[in-house]
């Protein structure tokens, strides 16, 4: 059974357990739901914000690289992918921590435990984001020549990452998650979209120079994070509120909550496993085969987040109720974690069939013929984007019944897999390598984790 807090929690009366049904608030009314129908619901709250969100990308994507074209549309890629994974590099996940550490407080009415692990959520995201913007700082003179970029493009880089500023709000992700704040989350993912697709239409239609591209990026990510930590703080004044008077939290320190060191270090190491795909391949694709070509694969990459988006959704909601559940000893549990998986590489099938037989039309319409070389591995991006959509839900059932060092380990030996194909296979086949090592890379952890649950107890 999963650590619980030290001290702090009685362990549940097996007679008062509910199996079958759990309560949800909202306001102050109470809904009784079965625990899949509210995985459901709260994946449709997020699924309709990244639904806009996937639309308004798509088109911002089609408009970009029809305007830069493909050398300059890739530098921008290169960027913007360089923010990201310095961003990416120092995320500790903490919103993983709020969920399974502040789920049994939270059922118990622990208001002080509450307050004293999101002190220490929130004090390691301000000093994440600081070494993230000084990092970014000190290494775009060093990374910038590496990607081909000039003295101009390299300040523009450097001016680019201050934005990360903006991005310490991971702690407002796991309050939000964990008062099933999910409709607040679902708005949150069309804001982003929203102000780069208004403002690349009107670059496009003012024939904007690329720096211009740059600064509203910047603005769109620094307008969605000022939202995202406006809204955890108020629902974090609300729920749990200020401590009372003689309350004195300042000294809040990992060691009280036994095991949240490990779970941290675990989760942190693991959010930079996923990043190796994600951004990192781009960056190695931009230094191997040129920006024109690291383009592409950001393209394609773009097109196959239909599944890719969908996959980080089911690990962001369903975390919390396979949590609870597992504490209880729900026989739900295993329910939620196979169905989800299943129905999430059915889905992603279609992607790929569909894939394989438009892609290339698609592209070619949408964006260009210049960018139709991107179609094949489009389709293998679609089809290694299925196996994590099938793998998510296990990923988070494993982390519910204590397993995230094995996933972990699993993660390091399906990213070993990744880098030793992406480098070997792309020097041999170009871009259809990336493909290839991907899909090969993502077949691995579904089938581990599914084994690993079925022998759980």
């Amino acid at each position: 059974m999963p650590e619980t807090l030290a001290g702090t929690l009685e362990q549940y009366d097996t007679s008062d357990r509910i199996q079958d049904a759990q309560v949800t608030e909202s306001g102050e009314n109470q809904v009784v739901q079965s625990p899949l129908r509210r995985v459901l619901g709260n994946f449709a709250l997020l699924a309709r914000g990244r639904g806009i969100a996937a639309v308004l990308s798509l088109g911002t994507t089609a408009l970009m690289a029809r305007a830069l074209g493909p050398t300059e549309f890739g530098m921008l890629v290169l960027m913007q992918t360089y923010v990201l994974l310095i961003r990416g590099l120092l995320n500790f996940k903490q919103f993983q921590a709020i969920i399974r550490y502040g789920v049994p407080a939270h059922d118990a009415g622990d208001t002080r435990t509450l307050r004293r692990l999101t002190l220490i959520c929130r004090r390691l995201d301000n000093r994440s984001i600081i070494v993230a913007t000084v990092l970014a700082l000190v290494m775009a003179p060093l990374v910038g020549p590496m990607m081909g970029m000039d003295h101009d493009r390299v300040i523009l880089l450097a001016l680019f990452s201050l934005v990360l500023l903006t991005a310490g709000n991971i702690t407002d992700i796991g309050v939000l998650r964990l008062y099933d704040q999910f409709d607040i989350l679902g708005r949150k993912e069309t804001i982003d979209p929203f102000f780069r697709f208004f403002g690349v239409v009107i670059a496009w239609w003012l024939a904007a120079p690329f720096a211009v591209y740059i600064a509203i990026l910047a603005v769109a990510y620094i307008a969605e994070n000022l939202y995202l930590s406006w809204c955890g703080r108020r629902e974090y004044r609300r729920r749990v509120g200020p401590a009372p008077a003689g309350e004195d939290n300042g000294d809040a320190r990992m060691d009280e909550f036994v095991g949240l060191r490990h779970f941290l270090g675990v989760t942190y190491w693991q959010s930079n496993i996923d990043l190796i795909p994600k951004h990192i391949s781009v960056i190695m694709a931009g230094y191997l085969l040129g920006a024109a070509d690291a383009g592409l694969l950001r393209l394609a990459r773009q097109f196959s987040s239909l599944l890719a988006k969908p996959a980080i959704l089911i690990r962001q909601v369903i975390f919390l109720d396979l949590t609870r559940s597992w504490n209880q000893g729900s026989t739900d549990f295993k329910r939620i974690a196979y169905w989800t998986a299943l129905i999430g590489g059915s889905v992603g099938l279609l992607f790929v069939v569909t894939g394989y037989f438009f892609g290339g039309a698609l592209l070619g319409s949408l964006i260009g013929e210049e960018f139709i070389p991107a179609a094949p591995v489009l389709t293998l991006l679609l089809l290694a984007a299925s196996f994590e959509l099938t793998a998510s839900s296990l990923r988070s059932a494993a982390y519910a019944m204590g397993h995230a060092s094995k996933v972990l380990r699993l993660s390091v030996l399906s990213a070993v897999i990744y880098l030793t194909l992406f480098t070997l296979l792309t020097f041999e086949l170009g871009l259809i390598g990336a493909g290839v090592a991907s899909c090969v890379a993502a077949i691995v952890p579904p089938f581990a984790m599914a084994i690993l649950i079925r022998r759980g107890r």
